[in-house]
């Protein structure tokens, strides 16, 4: 089936339009009124506009509609869908099956360009959500969740379209946006050519990554990375230091990625940026607003390791007239920055020290909420674990239990929809992000 997205006014009514009712046999009602024209249980894998997409209704379907938006895949994509966010690896029973069996029904696109494009995120999912709709049946409501890039799909989304959903969790998402994303990998950058120096004959302009770069061949191996004997840590001390990021974050391994902190800061920064640029047309990062600060103790500490910290902030302050491209960045900004005016329930779960997501990204997006006059549709939850995506199948399912219940009573759920027995902090409160 070739669909067009640009067509997603007229979608539902065009599909409806051609869909044999009776074909998958007596049509009975969908939870959310209309008729039901599939047979329960029902379960298909299929392509809509290029992308492939997965749908599964239990034959107990309770009515909602969980419409899940993936993360950045690293590798080959998976033979089918995930229709379900990620968790710990062995933490509990696995998620799709129990989801299915308490009668949700799942759905997930591929996404069907390179993942960062986030456009594409939300055009194959509302695409994928108007599908559902008009193939099996009305939800009686639709929750849009998930991961990471994912989750910042989710933030979106429920912004610019709260009438094809009725509530949103965002896990582990870079929720100030990605504009203010790639300004922060901008600053990884310049603290890495600081410290160590930036091969530019190889990567190109620190502030414009040259396009087409291969991590194993052009990067890797010229990255100073930390050495066993400890003889470089202060270089990365400081580039963990002036931004900000969690000791335990940058130096321990993901748990769910298997890669340590510090390599992710340096793969995101010149990878992620590059990739962004390409699809966006230019340099998408900027640092006009940014002056690069220390503590004193901190720079005691970094003297004490055999450096030289003003000195290297002086190296860092002399490059903050980096612009981006104002065409790459408006485009980013049109589908990849949030404005925090919600109109709908909208729960955000964090892991406290996230390598990749920064949780004061928290902080910024509160801050969007409340300047938009909507922090009464905000819930933020906290994990203190290392980790992205670091949350075990029963913090998911408390977060979705308390997303119906907000549902169901229109109240927002407080502390003891997040108990500290599953693990989650309810006096956590993120620091404030500085730019």
């Amino acid at each position: 089936m070739k669909l067009r997205s640009e067509m997603l006014g007229a979608f539902a009514v065009s599909v409806i339009a051609i869909l044999p009712l009776g074909a998958h046999g007596a049509a009975t009602s969908a939870p959310g009124g209309g008729e039901l024209r599939v047979t329960l249980p029902f379960d298909l894998v299929d392509v809509l506009d290029g992308a492939k997409f997965k749908i599964r209704v239990p034959a107990n379907w309770n009515g909602s509609l969980l419409v899940y938006v993936q993360g950045t895949k690293s590798g080959a994509a998976p033979p089918e869908p995930i229709v379900a966010p990620l968790k710990l690896p062995g933490s509990d029973a696995p998620l799709e099956g129990t989801l299915l069996a308490r009668g949700y029904a799942l759905a997930a696109s591929e996404v069907s360009t390179l993942d960062w494009q986030i456009k594409a995120s939300v055009q194959d999912t509302l695409a994928l959500t108007a599908y559902f709709r008009a193939r099996v049946g009305e939800p009686k409501r639709v929750i849009l969740w998930g991961n990471s890039l994912g989750g910042l799909v989710t933030i979106r989304m429920l912004e610019d379209y709260p009438r094809s959903f009725d509530g949103g969790i965002a896990l582990s998402a870079p929720a100030l946006g990605f504009c203010r994303r790639y300004d922060a990998l901008l600053d990884v950058s310049l603290a890495y050519a600081a410290a160590f120096g930036w091969p530019e004959d190889a990567w190109g302009p620190v502030g414009n990554p040259k396009s087409g770069l291969n991590f194993t061949t052009e990067v890797n191996p010229k990255v100073n990375w930390p050495k066993p004997d400890g003889s470089n840590r202060g270089g990365w001390e400081f580039i963990r230091m002036v931004n900000g990021l969690a000791p335990e974050s940058f130096w321990q391994t993901d748990p769910i990625t298997g890669y340590t902190g510090f390599f992710l800061q340096i793969y995101f920064a010149v990878m992620n940026r590059a990739g962004a640029q390409d699809w966006a047309g230019g340099p998408v990062a900027q640092n006009g607003n940014h002056q690069y600060t220390l503590t004193r103790d901190e720079k005691q500490y970094l003297a004490g390791l055999g450096l030289q910290p003003d000195e290297l902030l002086a190296r860092m302050n002399s490059q903050t007239e980096i612009q981006a491209s104002a065409r790459a960045r408006d485009y980013v900004g049109r589908f990849a920055d949030p404005r925090g005016a919600l109109t709908k329930p909208m729960l955000t779960l964090h892991t406290t020290m996230d390598a990749l997501a920064d949780v004061r990204y928290e902080s910024a997006y509160r801050k969007m909420v409340e300047d938009a006059g909507a922090p009464d549709w905000l819930v933020q939850a906290f994990v203190p674990v290392v980790g992205h995506n670091g949350f075990t199948a029963a913090q998911i399912l408390a977060a979705l239990a308390a997303m119906e219940s907000w549902l169901d009573n229109g109240a927002k759920p407080g502390a003891a929809a997040f108990p500290e027995s599953l693990g989650f902090d309810n006096k956590y409160v993120p620091p404030p992000y500085p730019y």
